[in-house]
């Protein structure tokens, strides 16, 4: 379809051009793209079309880009295939004739190109995933990408949801990509790690029952110290890298811990059965294990324990999935005490002195809360703020102007979180349920320093801001005001994380690595 046509029925492009470097791009892919795909993005960029589909174009931001966006979406297809194979029967790139992204809806919709077709990408159909609880459902859609867009703005082709009323395409402001963007160590999701040893390789016994992309790690490069920080274990390693004697000393400390009446994560722990397998230790205690999920290895997720064996985090990836990100900087991990900087790709054998260091750089909450809720699937949301905050008479928190403006209205694992234009009413309403004896009471706003509602839950919990800080940055969380009264002394989005990682003494959900994610809903 040319692009004339299009807009006729999505709305004209913005007016800049978006000239992205294709050859870099397609080299970096390893594919060649469709031309009307390649005209669209030309002309469009990244936008959002009929308010619904996110269209993917190659671009470049400060939270990685399309890049990233590849990165999730592939891996996760492929996470969601190994649960149930029969399902899910397509490669995904970069997986021989694999499926590629172009595009996903506000209503979870993922659109892909099927390279398995033809050499030439101009006779790629599209199949559709649709994930519309409790179907997942796959359709073949035998039309170029263009021709796809404007059949399901037009309504023609029909996914089971109608769309809002069609308004022009919504572009963002990123800058388009070019080679260089894409980091030089980083491959393409899904290609096997490569690692530089420094020195002759620590050579182990072959590792059997484990995931097959670990097997082949310590198979090429043997075990040691990843980046200086991460000890890779094997079997029939030497002292403090043999995985059966460190999984047997970290295993014991942990159930002792729990013999105790201390909490841990709560999982079985090896040799218990389903139990979480170690297979890395980092220098500052953290570990990484397996979950094993069924009875195929290549389908166990990393889980990753902190220090204390009690905050955990269940990824999405395999080991080498993991490491590649990780080693990148793509993740911000909140159970790991190290932050998310780029770190290099060397293995140093046992009895090897690390001699690299790495200065590490600050935290984000927010990048941290999207390793567990993944990235946001549009771009940014605006909101009048100074409005808003004249109506409430007080500033907020700057955290949660920066949730909102990346996610939009936003539920994770049952938490609901107050949207901004009706914080006010919302506030009013909750104000209204509280029953205190009038010794216990708290100030509520409008009373100085009084509670501000922010949050609701499933268990029928209130969350509420402390306002008595006049630094709205730091405010601390309280919840449960008329009984037990928890407290929490960070902000929003860290109250938010600390539950979806096991860190909170009186949780607000029930998360536990037995589940592939939070709920969420947008």
């Amino acid at each position: 379809m040319d692009l004339a046509a299009l807009a006729a029925v999505i709305g004209p492009p913005p007016p800049a051009a978006f000239p992205v470097d294709w050859p870099g791009v397609e080299q970096w892919l390893g594919l060649r793209l469709p031309d009307d795909y390649k005209q669209f993005a030309d002309r469009y960029g990244p936008v959002l079309v009929g308010e619904w589909i996110w269209v993917v174009v190659p671009h470049h931001s400060d939270r990685g880009g399309s890049y990233r966006q590849l990165d999730q979406r592939q891996g996760l297809q492929r996470a969601i295939r190994a649960a149930d194979p029969p399902s899910h029967p397509y490669a995904f790139h970069p997986e021989p004739g694999g499926l590629l992204v172009w595009g996903e809806s506000r209503g979870s919709e993922y659109y892909f190109w099927d390279t398995s077709v033809s050499t030439d990408p101009n006779d790629w159909p599209t199949r559709v995933f649709t994930q519309h609880w409790p179907n997942e459902t796959w359709r073949l859609v035998d039309a170029p990408m263009t021709e796809v867009l404007a059949a399901r703005v037009s309504g023609s082709l029909d996914l089971g949801e109608a769309l809002p009323a069609v308004s022009p395409p919504y572009a963002w402001k990123f800058a388009p990509l070019v080679l260089e963007d894409v980091p030089e160590s980083a491959s393409f999701p899904g290609v096997p790690l490569a690692l530089e040893v420094a020195g002759p390789a620590a050579r182990v016994q072959a590792a059997t029952g484990v995931p097959e992309d670990y097997a082949a790690l310590v198979g090429e490069y043997g075990v040691g110290r990843l980046a200086g920080v991460l000890r890779l274990l094997g079997p029939g390693a030497p002292e403090g890298f043999d995985v059966d004697a460190e999984e047997a000393v970290v295993s014991e400390r942990l159930r002792s811990r729990r013999a105790a009446g201390k909490r841990v994560v709560p999982s079985p722990i090896a040799p218990e059965p389903a139990g979480l397998r170690l297979w890395g230790v980092f220098d500052g205690g953290e570990t990484c294990w397996w979950l094993p999920v069924s009875g195929e290895p290549d389908e166990w997720p990393v889980v990753l324990l902190d220090a204390d064996g009690l905050g955990w985090q269940r990824l999405p990836y395999g080991v080498s999935g993991f490491l590649d990100r990780w080693l990148d900087r793509r993740l911000d991990l909140p159970v790991l005490s190290l932050s998310a900087v780029p770190r290099p790709r060397v293995l140093f054998p046992p009895g090897v002195d690390p001699a690299t260091s790495v200065e590490e750089g600050p935290r984000d909450a927010l990048a941290q809360l999207a390793t567990i809720i993944g990235d946001p699937r549009t771009g940014g949301h605006t909101y009048d703020w100074p409005a808003i905050e004249r109506s409430l008479g007080l500033r907020l928190p700057s955290d949660y102007k920066r949730l909102f403006e990346a996610y939009g209205t936003i539920g994770i694992n049952g938490i609901t979180i107050g949207q901004p234009e009706d914080l006010q009413q919302q506030h009013e309403e909750q104000v209204e349920y509280l029953s205190w004896e009038e010794d216990e009471a708290m100030p509520v706003h409008p009373a100085p320093a009084g509670l501000l509602w922010c949050a609701n839950t499933e268990g029928r919990d209130t969350v509420w801001w402390d306002t008595s800080d006049p630094d709205p940055d730091r405010w601390t969380m309280v919840w449960d005001v008329e009984f037990d009264r928890h407290t929490f002394p960070g902000t929003l989005t860290e109250l938010v994380i600390a539950d979806l990682t096991g860190r909170l003494a009186e949780s607000l959900t029930g998360l536990d690595p037995s589940a592939d994610g939070p709920m969420m809903w947008f």
